[in-house]
């Protein structure tokens, strides 16, 4: 695909450098790649490299950028990459926190890099490859047209119009004149990942133990935060699958068996959330990140009508709030609701389906009506997984349409949707046979059914989908004439390095594994009266998922750029609400407990129901008490930022006062001079 890397390789002098350059790219270190599409013409092209070269007071970025010429001859691929020192000094204008010899966590300044825990006279080492490619990142989004461009040179379309102080890069992504833009794949370190995280060592990593760091020091905090999340998670299963299976195996008398393992699981699941949020904490103050607040720019999909920034007084698209508002609950809401109705007729397709079974099977009794019975349950379970995917299409467009400003913003709009819908779709059917057919046993036959089926599509998906895709990436790169594109990339020759990364998947981020864990652990906590072995099939799945993921991360997909994290975001809350709704249901379940009735003999109805009510509320304060018992940090992290803060205020403080004493000496001068004429 790229002929100035064939030409290095069989020793030809490279026709794209110019005279004095350096015939070897072993002193340019390619961080990021650009791929423009078919269409962009020579002069776009150039003019990007150019912006990408210039300096900041000409709009550009003050990188470095290197071309790379495809088989059809046109230089269609841009190799960008910054000096160290110039790396640097975009860490400091980002705020990015550094760890400092004296053991704080505080934003690093270029003026006090000899202070840095791991300071170096060559300046290498002290920023990760994913930091220093997010930098670039954001220096690319960063270059912005200048009042006297207008358009993109070289592009007719009328899409392409420049505005001041916009993006160029979102621009040319929206005009569909940039294909693709992903940081490169470090062979080494990436070996060494792949050798520590999805090959298993030791019962500890079986358990959900990874190397975090090392995850986050390679494709930076969010995805670090995710499988932290998971590990955390997954440890935190198998207390409550080793009293399910011996709840399961050794107390077949009755339900009533389970009622003391689902009061434990309600309140395990609280303790599990708040660790969580210590383990975070802790994590977060490590990597810098955690209470990082940061001005964000507008999302490339935002577009209105040109206006200025209150904030940063720069030119920038604005949009109405009340025509987000009115796209949101007249366009979003009736549509959301809508696919929320057809979830219930599917349902009631899918109990109709099953009377039917049910009555070929009282009538027949044969092994074969036997199992025909199970039938409408595991096709039921695979069109859930079905109509969530097809749900999560329509839900991205709607979001996208309600033209949100923040990425953040976005996506906590898109989490709404997708939890509203899914928490329809997987647990109104469970619901109904609950709480309307009151069948316990059908809703514990109901519930291992959809756990298990789905969580078996979704790991034959999560094995045989990378699977095909290597096999299609493999295909389409010996087409291409690549003899090494089955092979891991550190037994790749770097001069193909990018070529390879090229056919790679792009890496969507954490949404669908997050949406996937929500669902698992409603199925658990949700119905824990019923059914005490859940635990021991999410457990098993996660296990599994946890090898799957880190295989697509390290050998399918392409690198992702980094992202900063301080927690996992809204997902937090919405684990814990799914938390309060378990203690609902739980308590419900044991309520209509036949073994449990005999024991309100005498009380009415309504007694029975407040008695139930109380239980209900008496579990939620102790949930909420061991929310407030259990600190949200570790307390050397309260102490850290405390003397941070306070380190903060200090310095605040002798700046002041070195500016009344500048003040006091500059003036002083002058009046003397006056008060001696006065006299």
């Amino acid at each position: 695909m790229f002929r100035r890397q064939k030409a290095q390789d069989e020793g030809e002098k490279d026709p794209l450098l110019d005279e004095g350059e350096s015939e070897s790219l072993s002193d340019f270190r390619p961080l990021v790649v650009l791929e423009f599409s078919s269409k962009t013409t020579a002069v776009t092209r150039e003019w990007m490299k150019a912006k990408i070269e210039a300096s900041k007071k000409q709009g550009g970025a003050e990188l470095y950028a290197k071309t790379v010429v495809a088989n059809d001859g046109e230089e269609r691929v841009l190799l960008v990459s910054a000096p160290q020192e110039r790396l640097l000094q975009g860490a400091e204008q980002m705020g990015l926190k550094k760890k400092y010899k004296d053991g704080s966590v505080r934003p690093f300044t270029f003026a006090e890099r000899q202070n840095v825990e791991d300071y170096t006279e060559s300046l290498e080492g002290m920023l990760t490859m994913s930091q220093s490619q997010y930098i670039i990142k954001v220096e690319l989004d960063n270059i912005r047209a200048l009042e006297t461009e207008n358009h993109i040179p070289g592009c007719s379309d009328r899409k392409a119009r420049l505005y001041k102080g916009k993006s160029i890069l979102s621009r040319m992504v929206s005009c569909h004149l940039l294909d693709k833009m992903y940081p490169v794949h470090n062979p080494d370190q990436l070996k060494r990942l792949q050798h520590d995280w999805y090959h298993l060592h030791s019962p500890k990593q079986l358990m959900g133990g990874q190397p975090i760091e090392t995850i986050r020091g390679y494709f930076g905090e969010s995805v670090a935060m995710y499988f932290a999340f998971l590990g955390h998670y997954t440890k935190a299963l198998v207390v409550p699958t080793v009293i399910g299976v011996l709840y399961y195996l050794f107390n077949e008398s009755g339900r009533n068996d389970f009622v003391i393992f689902a009061v434990f699981n309600m309140i395990w699941a609280t303790v599990f959330l708040e660790t969580w949020k210590r383990t975070s904490s802790a994590h977060a103050y490590n990597w810098g990140t955690l209470g990082r607040k940061a001005f964000e720019e507008p999302r490339a999909g935002f577009h209105g009508k040109l206006g200025v920034n209150p904030i940063t007084g720069r030119s920038e698209p604005v949009y109405p709030s009340w025509k987000r508002l009115l796209r949101i609950y007249c366009v979003s809401f009736p549509i959301v609701i809508l696919c929320m109705l057809v979830a219930v007729v599917v349902m009631m397709v899918y109990f109709w389906a099953e009377n039917i079974a049910k009555a070929k099977h009282k009538e027949e009794n044969t092994m074969l009506t036997k199992g025909l019975v199970l039938v409408p349950s595991i096709v039921y379970s695979v069109v859930i997984i079905l109509m969530n995917q097809a749900y999560r299409t329509l839900a991205q467009y709607l979001t996208k349409n309600e033209n949100h400003r923040e990425q953040s913003a976005y996506e906590n709009y898109l989490i709404v949707k997708l939890v509203l819908f899914d928490f329809v779709n997987c647990f109104l059917c469970l619901f109904y046979i609950a709480f309307v057919m009151q069948d316990m046993n059908y809703l514990r036959q109901s519930l291992a059914i959809l756990l298990i089926v789905q969580q078996l599509v979704g790991q034959l998906q999560e094995t045989l989908l990378p699977y095909l895709l290597m096999r299609k990436r493999i295909k389409k790169g010996e087409k291409s004439g690549l003899d090494h594109v089955s092979k891991p990339l550190h037994e790749i020759p770097r001069s193909k390095q990018a070529e390879v990364e090229s056919l790679m998947d792009r890496y969507e981020g954490t949404f669908d594994d997050y949406l996937e864990l929500f669902w698992q652990f409603g199925y658990v906590f949700l119905f824990s009266a019923v059914y005490p072995m859940a635990a021991f099939w999410a457990l098993a799945n996660n296990v599994m998922e946890i090898r799957t993921d880190a295989f697509k991360m390290c050998r399918i997909f392409q690198r992702p750029f980094m992202e900063p994290a301080a927690n996992i975001g809204a997902w937090q809350m919405v684990f814990e609400v799914m938390g309060f709704i378990a203690v609902m249901t739980n308590t419900a379940l044991i309520g209509m407990s036949p073994e449990i009735q005999p024991l309100l003999e005498g009380y009415t109805t309504v007694q029975k129901v407040l008695i139930f009510v109380a239980a209900e509320h008496l579990i939620i304060f102790i949930k909420v008490v061991l929310a407030f018992a259990i600190p949200d940090m570790p307390e050397w992290v309260e102490t850290q930022m405390g003397r941070i803060e306070y380190q903060s205020t200090q310095a605040l403080k002798k700046q002041a006062q070195l500016h009344r004493t500048r003040w006091m000496i500059s003036s002083a001068p002058s009046l003397d001079y006056e008060n001696y004429n006065h006299s």
